[in-house]
């Protein structure tokens, strides 16, 4: 083969190269679009979708640099990528943030636009081509960068796909150097750092969308996970996140040889106030005494509501003396907010049954239980009141009563 026709068939095979990587960046796109369309809640793919379909387009224009004019392989082609890459960046904030601040964002690229235009207007092609590459490169590394920040949210695809964009903006940064150097703008030989380049993009085309799409289905899964686990009405654990939850507390409080208090609640009454003022009213007095719960108790505490209108509460590293104050003033200041409800006296009161497991000796299951039995005193003695499961006697039948109203 002569030297022309070697040259020819790399000219040939980096074109082809490049146009395959617009292909598979536009495909990739509309995956990403076409999930969004089934999962509107997921912004992210719509963003990166965008992006990507948008880059498939600069890409395949530099592919056809032969037959378009030069303008389009010099100018609009590279703009597109830039505008694209900082696109991307938007559509990792989205991922991990949830937003990303529009105007901003707007007036960086703007700018950034108009820097290009003006360096390629004054006869400086090669700074604003490598000051473009550069300034991609790092909005795909600042890319990189929101998911590693992020990592403490446990999501299959979230390595790859920092791989995927550091390699991506590496291999960009490299272009950027040669292109400052000694590579002609339109020259596309597939021995330089364009190839590679062009075959990294290939991979990062592909990869980055399935990686996205495993990260978005894990933590829509997650959520479900955790929305199968969550009492709708007040925003505590049901039954079973609850159990949950605080046998892993308890585990954690034994092996840290540490006491354990829990809280025990039924509402007063609860069925009359249901009759007397309908359902609707019930579920405001529901919560009514989950808020009142929420703004007295730690970060750390566990909430749960077992059904109807009993609940728990689970205090880690608690003593008894703290535990009943904690009673004391969820109990009063339920008493309080309750009393009136939507412009009527509705009066809903709370019965409270105190347990405390000591260091050594109690399983979350007897303690439960205790709790248990004291809130079945409290709710014999007349309700609204505080009674304390007597100690070392957690599973009993024993209780000491705390009178407060």
């Amino acid at each position: 083969m002569t030297l022309l026709g070697r040259r020819c068939l790399m000219t040939f095979d980096a074109s082809t190269l490049i146009f395959a990587g617009g292909l598979v960046s536009f495909a990739s796109g509309l995956f990403l679009v076409m999930h969004w369309w089934e999962a509107r809640e997921d912004r992210a793919a719509l963003a990166w979708g965008t992006a990507s379909c948008g880059a498939g387009v600069g890409i395949t224009l530099l592919a056809l640099h032969a037959v378009l004019p030069d303008s389009v392989s010099t100018i609009v082609a590279p703009l597109i990528l830039d505008v694209c890459a900082a696109w991307t960046w938007a559509a990792t904030r989205i991922f991990n943030r949830g937003s990303v601040e529009p105007y901003s964002l707007a007036a960086s690229v703007a700018a950034w636009i108009v820097i290009l235009i003006v360096a390629g207007a004054t006869g400086h092609e090669r700074l604003a081509a490598a000051f473009g590459l550069g300034i991609s490169a790092s909005l795909y590394a600042a890319g990189a960068n929101e998911f590693w920040l992020a990592r403490g949210e446990r999501l299959r695809g979230r390595w790859s796909m920092i791989f995927l964009l550091s390699s991506f903006a590496t291999s960009i940064f490299l272009l950027a150097v040669e292109v400052s150097l000694v590579r002609p703008l339109l020259d596309t030989p597939s021995t330089s750092w364009l190839g590679v380049i062009d075959f990294i993009g290939l991979i990062y085309a592909g990869g980055s969308a399935i990686s996205l799409v495993t990260m978005l289905k894990d933590r829509s899964e997650i959520k479900h996970r955790a929305a199968a686990l969550i009492d709708p009405l007040t925003g505590f654990s049901n039954r079973r996140g609850f159990m949950t939850c605080a046998q892993r507390m308890f585990d954690k409080q034994a092996a840290d040889d540490a006491s354990i208090s829990m809280l025990a609640f039924d509402l007063d009454r609860f069925k009359k106030i249901n009759d007397t003022f309908g359902h609707p009213t019930g579920d405001h007095v529901l919560r009514i005494f989950a808020e009142v719960v929420s703004l007295t108790v730690r970060p750390v505490d566990i909430a749960g509501r077992m059904g109807g209108e009993e609940f728990l509460l689970a205090l880690p590293g608690c003593r008894m003396d703290v535990a009943l104050a904690i009673a004391r003033r969820i109990r009063s200041t339920f008493q309080e907010e309750a009393y009136y409800v939507e412009g009527r006296p509705v009066g809903a009161t709370v019965s409270v049954g105190v347990a405390t497991a000591p260091e050594h000796g109690a399983s979350l299951a007897e303690i439960v239980a205790s709790s248990d039995v004291a809130l079945y005193r409290a709710k014999d003695l007349g309700g609204n009141r505080v009674i304390l499961a007597a100690p070392n006697s957690l599973g009993g039948d024993a209780a000491t009563v705390i009178r407060i109203a």
